[in-house]
């Protein structure tokens, strides 16, 4: 599965979650919706990394165009 699916699957779930914790606390299921809630934010938190992720990936590419890349590495090995 590539990042942008990955991205897509997380927010499927995020959206799935909230339209579930809507409906368990209009029937008064408040516990069941608090622990859904938790799984909310720790689907959150993912998509942000993943999002994050995504920005480094694109930004090697980038370098890595440009032939940044080889030279960043080459200068730290050097270095190292």
């Amino acid at each position: 599965m590539n990042i942008d699916e990955l991205i897509e699957r997380e927010n499927r779930r995020i959206e799935d979650l909230a339209i579930e914790i809507v409906m368990l606390a209009r029937k008064g299921e408040a516990d069941i919706a608090k622990q859904l809630e938790r799984d909310l934010h720790n689907s959150l938190t993912q998509l942000e990394k993943l999002h994050r992720q995504k920005e480094l990936w694109s930004a090697g590419a980038t370098l890595n165009i440009n032939g940044k890349l080889q030279k960043a590495v080459d200068e730290y090995a050097h270095q190292a």
